[in-house]
């Protein structure tokens, strides 16, 4: 399972061992598959940025992503950068998450993909707040199989009431009280 907040920094490098740049952000088509790596590096005297259709990544690894060669580097006008993770015109990093019913589940803080399941997002970490996170752990929200039921749109992520039963609690960042 791919997590964006684990990509995020990643170096990445020509099949060579070239350095180009660093993952700044992950691009979304309209569809919010993953369609692409925007790089750390923006073009000079531009308001656009360098970008990497994910179809060119060879691999992506724990501590690298590997692209074929320097011609598979775009430039995307920021205007043009619309659906990503933080630095697009519809960002979803802090999209609340709501359901039908008008129940607010949370904020997304992370997006998941697996890698046999494609582009496709497979679920989302969501936030209540600091010190909820503290106190109870983020809560993570996998999607089924079919997630046609669920909205993204500009300003809220919309999903059925069923899915609120469905919410995993990451205890992994639950503070105990414990010693130890």
């Amino acid at each position: 399972m791919i997590q964006i907040q684990q990509v995020l920094g990643l170096p990445v490098l020509l099949q060579s061992g070239r350095r180009v740049g660093r993952v700044k952000d992950i691009r979304f088509d309209e569809f919010w598959s993953l369609s692409g790596v925007v790089l750390d590096h923006r073009v000079w005297l531009r308001k656009a940025y360098k970008v990497v259709h994910w179809n060119d990544v060879v691999s992506c690894g724990p501590d690298a992503m590997f692209i074929r060669d320097n011609a598979e580097i775009t430039i995307v006008d920021k205007k043009r950068l619309l659906r990503t993770y933080h630095t697009g015109v519809i960002q979803l990093k802090d999209m609340p998450v709501y359901t039908k019913e008008g129940l607010r589940l949370g904020d997304i803080t992370d997006v998941y993909f697996k890698e046999t399941a494609g582009k496709q997002i497979i679920g989302y970490e969501l936030t209540d707040g600091f010190l909820a996170d503290v106190m109870e752990g983020r809560k993570r929200l996998f999607l089924p199989d079919q997630p046609e039921n669920v909205v993204i749109g500009e300003n809220a992520l919309i999903v059925p009431a069923s899915y609120e039963r469905v919410l995993e609690r990451d205890q992994t960042r639950k503070v105990t009280g414990e010693d130890g």
